[in-house]
């Protein structure tokens, strides 16, 4: 099962790509910042398909629990998720894209895949960084984003969590001072 970080005194559990088998997976009770990285469905498209995931994901104990779409979160990727993300947000999930979030001075960020951001809003603080796609060239079987990459050669992040590619789950990559991870959950939970 996925490790866990600590930083700033904050326990922190990431995971992706459980595709429907979310309750399989044993989060640690001292779990202070948890995160998905996308893939919590199969196909969201079918209607009700997060209902059980938002149940299990908000009765979680850690104080933030952050959700960044995968690509399996087809709802996200064609502007249908209005619905979804209220509920999401009426049970103290955070939905984090294209955005920043600091959890008591631990600060998270999020970039979809084909994010370009501007240098000047970069953030220099940045502790975490979630994608649900890997950077190019990183534990990605050829299908990273040069964009994702980019950002994290400029923002010099601490650590990066991602996942999407099954076959590199669970493998890490230190790429300058970024401790790069997959995250991904896929194979242990099936």
């Amino acid at each position: 099962m996925p490790d866990s970080i600590c930083i700033r005194a904050h326990n922190v559990f990431s995971f992706s790509d459980t595709h429907g088998h979310h309750r399989a997976l044993k989060v640690p009770g001292k779990t202070d910042i948890l995160i998905c990285a996308g893939d919590a469905v199969e196909d969201n498209l079918k209607g009700g398909e997060y209902d059980d995931f938002i149940d299990w994901f908000s009765s979680q104990k850690a104080q933030w629990k952050i959700f960044v779409p995968g690509n399996h979160e087809l709802s996200f990727d064609l502007g249908q998720s209005e619905s979804i993300e209220k509920t999401m947000t009426d049970k103290g999930i955070i939905v984090l894209q294209d955005a920043v979030e600091d959890c008591d001075g631990v600060v998270i960020g999020a970039i979809s895949g084909n994010a370009r951001i501007a240098d000047e809003e970069i953030p220099s603080d940045l502790d975490i960084l979630v994608t649900h796609y890997p950077p190019l060239g990183i534990l990605d079987q050829d299908l990273g984003s040069p964009e994702i990459l980019n950002f994290v050669l400029k923002a010099k992040p601490k650590h990066h969590l991602f996942g999407h590619i099954h076959a590199t789950e669970g493998h890490a990559f230190q790429l300058g001072g970024t401790l790069c991870q997959n995250i991904s959950v896929f194979n242990q939970l099936s």
